[in-house]
Parts: structure tokens; sequence; C-alpha cells
């Protein structure tokens, strides 16, 4: 028969061992724990990365088409002659065909000039062959338009031109899903309206052509 002191230090013996054999298993789980989340955080890191990846090399793509794009604007803009009665902005994003007063409208109004067809079909020539979305905007100066006349306000008059010079481009050719209008009236200046000239500047058609993006 085993003395006290013997059999209280095989059970504590015993004791330790299944606390050491717990404490095993839970580093055993512990640490496939740690390896799973270390592959997750992996795959996350590559997945990111290619993602990363992918989007630059898509924005470098689409940069690439937009500067392509421009540049044969730009040569079929001075093929026509249409340099001469418009101005061509490139952007980051639009390329801006400016059209100043008076080579489209007459003042206070939204019927085209009829001088000024041959010049606007110089456009469609220009842009018919691109699959661009296809913008126009209409603005005027800041002052009021006189009593008795047909538009409310500058802000209807330049929708009302805008709208007329997708008319025509529709008429010519671009599809509708292309082309898109809008009238900002005298809200958005691009120089003060203190002297003529910059009235003139300000009463403008914007043909812009924007970037694709598929």
């Amino acid at each position: 028969m085993l003395k006290p002191e013997k059999a209280a230090w095989d059970e504590r013996e015993d004791d330790l061992e299944n606390q050491l054999n717990r404490s095993a298993l839970w580093a055993v789980t512990y640490g496939d724990l740690m390896s799973y989340l270390m592959i997750f955080f992996l795959m996350l890191y590559v997945a990111a990365s290619t993602h990363g990846v992918g989007m630059q090399v898509s924005i470098r793509a689409a940069e690439q088409r937009f500067n392509n794009d421009a540049r044969s604007i730009e040569q079929m803009f001075s093929r026509y002659g249409t340099q001469k009665i418009a101005r061509l902005e490139i952007g980051e994003n639009k390329v801006r065909i400016v059209f100043e007063a008076p080579v489209l409208f007459d003042s206070g109004s939204a019927f085209l000039r009829h001088e000024s067809l041959p010049v606007l079909q110089q456009v469609v020539d220009s842009l018919n062959a691109l699959p661009n979305t296809i913008q126009i905007e209409g603005h005027t100066d800041d002052r009021p338009l006189g009593a008795g006349a047909k538009f409310a306000s500058n802000w209807e008059l330049s929708a009302a031109r805008a709208f007329a010079v997708l008319r025509f481009l529709e008429i010519s050719g671009i599809p509708q899903q292309r082309l898109s209008a809008i009238g900002y009236g005298e809200f958005r200046p691009i120089v003060e309206n203190k002297t003529p000239e910059g009235r003139t500047a300000n009463r403008r058609i914007e043909i812009n052509v924007l970037r694709r993006e598929d």
C-alpha cells in the first residue's frame, strides 16, 4: 500500500501531466489558427496587388485611348478647317470645341444661322467616326434678355441653343445615345462680363467629346 505522501505526489504528477497535455493541445490549435490567418491575409494581399495592377493597366489603357481620340479630333479639326471658326481645347477628360458668338446664333435667338450649318457639318464629319459620348453646353453672358424676348431667362436660351446643336448633330448622323445637351446660362463664365470682349467670350457653345471609360 502506498504511503500517503507517495500517493499525494503521484496525484500531483498526474494533474501536472494533464495540464501540460491540455496546454499542448491549445498550442497546436493556436498555431493552426495563426497559420490559417497568415494564409488568409497573404491571399488578400495577393488579390489586392493583382487588382491594383489591373486597375493601373486599365487606367493607362483609358488614358492612351483618350490621347488617341484627342489626336484624331485634332487632325480632323485641322483637316476640315474648323479651327478658323472654333477653338479646340484638350483637357484631362474631354476635348472641348468652343464656338463663340455670333458664329452659330444671332443675338437672343436659338435658331442656327444658315451660315453656320456648313461649320457644324465639319464638326459632324470630324466626330462621326468616333464612339465617344458628346455633350453640348450652352452659355450666355450676364445681361438680362430684353422685353419681348422669346425666352424668359438666359438659362432657357442657353438650353435651347444647346438642344438646337444636338438636333443638328443627330440629324447629320451622330447616334442619339452618344448625345446630350445642357444649358448653364450666365452661371459658368470663363472671363468677367465687364467688357464687350468678355461678354462675347462667355456667349458660347461648347461641344465636349468625353473620355471613354470602357
